[in-house]
């Protein structure tokens, strides 16, 4: 059994503007309440950041009904870590892509683009917000200190012509029927990879992403859901292209 006296990790805040007046910073409204939920403890301490790689080591001073007031330690600056990975992913029932989006920022990415594809089974809606606070929980979760870009909805030959594709130096393509095998397709960071919805891509966007230059990787004999093909395929670029960068 663990013991006792193990250490917690420390609790996370997000701020994308933190305002420190003298070596106060004062957090209200849902950072707040997730304080208070975690139970956040005069002298505690607790990270704050910004999501561009900003970092403030704080102690809790006091928890109000509607603040919690920080007494600022320090503060550092991170820079993002290993290759930059942009996910295209489809649109595909809510609760699956979001699980993708959680499970995908904390494996570590740099850029989420949302896919309307021909067969995608769910309409790009007005999620962002929803997007975001999931991306935010991952991010505090797994330590990852910059958060990701998320991109509008767009259509796949949109993205083809998007500012992602033009600076990926990778371009791939998850296809179940014809796909290679994936060191091959790796050309360096950033890296580009799309994921279909649930079923498919069609011949003619096949065509169209290898006349983009994406080759067509598999992942292995299994037919995965879309969500978990983005988990595996963001766990394995990931890995490869670190042992590079």
């Amino acid at each position: 059994m663990p013991s006792c006296s193990a250490k917690m990790a420390v609790k996370s805040v997000y701020l994308p503007l933190p305002i420190v007046e003298e070596d106060r910073l004062r957090i209200e409204g849902d950072e707040h309440h997730h304080l208070v939920v975690a139970r956040a403890e005069a002298g505690e301490s607790v990270e704050v950041f910004d999501g561009k790689g900003g970092i403030w080591s704080t102690k809790v001073l006091t928890t109000l009904r509607r603040e919690t007031v920080l007494r600022v330690i320090d503060s550092r600056h991170v820079e993002r870590s290993g290759p930059d990975l942009f996910l295209g992913l489809s649109l595909i029932k809510p609760s699956a892509f979001e699980l993708a989006l959680e499970k995908c920022v904390e494996v570590g990415i740099a850029r989420i683009v949302p896919v309307i594809a021909t067969r995608s089974s769910a309409a790009p809606g007005r999620r962002s917000d929803r997007w975001q606070r999931v991306i935010v929980e991952a991010a505090k979760q797994s330590k990852r200190y910059h958060l990701p870009l998320v991109d509008e909805p767009a259509r796949l030959a949109d993205v083809l012509n998007s500012t992602a594709c033009t600076m990926a130096a990778t371009k791939i393509v998850f296809a179940e029927r014809v796909g290679g095998p994936l060191k091959s397709a790796l050309a360096g960071s950033p890296a580009l990879y799309l994921v279909g919805p649930e079923g498919g891509w069609t011949d003619d966007e096949l065509e169209d992403l290898r006349k983009k230059g994406f080759r067509l990787v598999g992942l292995g004999d299994g037919i995965l859901r879309s969500e978990t093909a983005a988990i595996v395929g963001t766990a394995f670029i990931r890995y490869e292209l670190s042992r590079t960068v």
